[in-house]
């Protein structure tokens, strides 16, 4: 009888019992006529489908909406993406076990019974949208109750959307996708609102199951426990940041600089050299020109050893506001590293040919330095082992740490984006913590991620 109740179900007549025995005996189970040995029987049917009847999940006539509440009670702001209104809310199905969303604010015209009416048209999308919910706000939005799931039609595309009422008991779950991460160079209104887009990477999802008839579900991002060590974190992937366990990323104000040291051109100015670790190449001789282009350095040297003449040029792109006070015409030597990877890694460092004086240097610091005590000598450069924070980015999670810069006893624990000066026999020394951390886990080719730069920005 089952297979019947849930006929009935699907074909919304499932309160009208003569139905049931109207299709009792178009399936062959009933005899037109019942017998009379048979009427105790019949009792013992009717009363098994009033029982089956009460726990169904009926399509109501009229579609019960239901309020969608994010309540932000953590101590930082969020950031969803509310492009068409969406509030980076989704609502999903459970079908067989397996959870599908649907498209809840689709326009009425991409509905099955309007598709084909070309009179209807649907609003032109606007601009992508991000909405900042601020700790103890909320922000909220209407699903009207009805489920829209693909149908067929013969006209356009040949596709549409039937609208079923969701039953007011049948469990549904919804997906907050949110980040914590304030998007780069966007300035939020009075409203919170700013046009942009999310980085994937960066969002962090939580569900909740709710049933229709409730009229109203909250969901937020979890909560956890204080904290002062990470080792007070116990469920999986939590950290301990900004005083509470976490698997997410607490905002934080790091940028997200780079430092990059294109390939040499090289026409017979450097020479091939030994390297514990990659490839590399230098040569002495004049620093011929060089030019600051917004964040971009460019380099160009020349020699004339014995009569043979050489040049080379280097492009280098720096975080902003950096740049080495540098002197055309006075001889250096160059020295460029490559770690000879398919997503290559450089490093240079330039000193004085005559004082051996170190002017610049600059790591894009995938995984291992390239540049070594030697290379940098007097200055010691190593990542420190406290956590200060993370972010999402295409790699994974990168958790940040402070870098150390050290030399002549003295020394600089900088955070990404920090930038220190040390007073050494040497001059006066501006170093740039550009980004420092390393992956928990990570879908790139390297485990961390250290790029700075440093120059002498005076002579003693």
């Amino acid at each position: 009888m089952k297979d019947v109740a849930s006929g009935m179900q699907a074909s919304g007549a499932t309160r009208n019992p003569a139905y049931f025995f109207s299709q009792l005996r178009s399936k062959g189970r009933m005899p037109t006529t019942p017998m009379p040995q048979m009427r105790g029987s019949l009792l013992t049917v009717a009363v098994t489908a009033l029982a089956v009847l009460a726990g169904c999940r009926c399509s109501p006539a009229e579609p019960s909406p239901v309020t969608l509440r994010i309540v932000n009670g953590g101590n930082d702001p969020i950031y969803v993406d509310t492009t068409t209104g969406k509030l980076g809310l989704t609502i999903q199905r459970d079908v067989g076990g397996t959870l599908y969303p649907f498209d809840d604010l689709a326009c009425e015209c991409r509905s099955c019974d309007r598709v084909c009416d070309p009179s209807c048209t649907c609003p032109a999308v606007g601009p992508d949208l991000i909405r900042r919910v601020a700790p103890g706000e909320s922000a909220e939005r209407v699903w009207d109750g009805v489920v829209r799931v693909a149908g067929l039609t013969s006209c356009g595309d040949g596709t549409c959307l039937s609208g079923v009422n969701a039953p007011l008991n049948e469990p549904f779950t919804l997906e907050l996708c949110f980040s914590t991460q304030k998007p780069q160079g966007l300035d939020f209104s009075d409203g919170g609102m700013a046009e942009g887009q999310l980085p994937k990477s960066s969002l962090t999802c939580v569900t909740k199951r709710f049933e229709p008839g409730e009229g109203v579900v909250e969901i937020g991002p979890a909560r956890g426990s204080a904290c002062t060590s990470h080792s007070q974190c116990l469920a999986a992937g939590e950290l301990c940041l900004g005083g509470s366990c976490t698997s997410g990323c607490p905002p934080n104000a790091f940028p997200g600089w780079s430092v990059y040291v294109a390939s040499p051109d090289d026409m017979d100015f450097l020479t091939p050299v030994t390297r514990p670790r990659g490839s590399g190449w230098t040569g002495t001789g004049t620093l011929s020109a060089f030019l600051y282009a917004g964040e971009k350095l460019e380099l160009h040297f020349s020699h004339g050893d014995a009569g043979v003449a050489g040049t080379a040029s280097i492009q280098v792109t720096l975080p902003p506001m950096t740049g080495a006070p540098l002197q055309a015409g006075s001889k250096v030597t160059l020295l460029v590293v490559d770690d000879g990877q398919s997503r290559p890694g450089r490093a240079f460092s330039l000193r004085d040919a005559t004082t051996g004086a170190l002017l610049l240097a600059a790591d894009m610091g995938y995984g291992e330095p390239l540049l070594d005590s030697a290379d940098l000598s007097p200055v010691i450069i190593a990542p420190s082992s406290e956590l200060v924070g993370c972010r999402q980015d295409g790699c994974g999670k990168l958790l940040f740490t402070r870098n150390t810069f050290s030399a002549e006893g003295k020394t600089l624990e900088l955070e990404p984006g920090e930038t220190g000066e040390l007073s050494l026999s040497g001059g006066l020394y501006r170093f740039v913590n550009v980004s420092s951390g390393t992956y928990a886990s990570t879908r790139c080719d390297y485990p961390a991620l250290r790029p700075w730069v440093l120059w002498r920005q005076a002579p003693p």
